[in-house]
């Protein structure tokens, strides 16, 4: 299969990284398996994953104008994504995007015993409050994804029993009998109408 060439630096210039990854990550928050998502959805459109998969040396390839150009528009977009706490931690001279892309995915994957702790506090001691239930589903779903993408998946049956337990008063009955429920739903178009339903 022939190899997609990466598209030049001048159709990429203007790109609004920001509209791409509408995610700004952050050290304290559950945003990362979002932001490494979108991400990887615009570094594969683009044709850029060889910048950051270590397949190319990057080292080598500072003569090439080209080459050079579109590296640093990746190091830029990294830097407008992030946290100030982040970029901080990652920034240093001269250093090519693979190197940048592995150090901001390291301060999330490298301590997984740290933020497991984190993830799985948040993920049970989660509840509705002031948000609406569609705010509250889909705050568990990130949680979810963010345990699964440490190798901790949340099970089937775990999750609709943590979202009934963090549930508001007014949805007392449809917490009851929702846990009746086979497989109940947890996708944005049908958890609203199941627990209206459920009560």
């Amino acid at each position: 299969m022939d190899k997609h060439p990466e598209p030049p630096a001048a159709a990429i210039r203007d790109l609004n990284i920001e509209a791409r990854v509408p995610i700004h990550l952050d050290s304290s928050s559950t945003s990362y398996y979002a932001w490494k998502t979108y991400f990887n959805l615009v570094l594969l459109k683009y044709y850029l994953t060889e910048h950051i998969d270590g397949s190319v040396d990057g080292d080598n390839m500072k003569g090439d104008p080209e080459w050079s150009a579109i590296e640093a528009m990746l190091i830029r977009w990294f830097y407008q994504t992030v946290s100030k706490d982040i970029f901080h931690t990652v920034v240093a001279k001269d250093d090519i995007a693979c190197a940048m892309w592995t150090k901001i995915n390291a301060l999330f994957t490298d301590n997984k015993l740290q933020r497991l702790v984190f993830l799985q506090q948040e993920f049970f001691g989660c509840h509705q409050d002031n948000s609406t239930i569609d705010e509250y589903c889909m705050r568990l779903k990130m949680l979810a994804n963010e345990l699964h993408d440490i190798s901790n998946k949340v099970s089937d049956d775990l999750m609709p029993s943590t979202l009934t337990a963090g549930l508001n008063e007014d949805f007392n009955n449809a917490a009851s009998n929702l846990t009746l429920l086979r497989s109940p739903p947890f996708n944005a178009s049908s958890r609203t109408s199941s627990l209206r339903s459920a009560g």
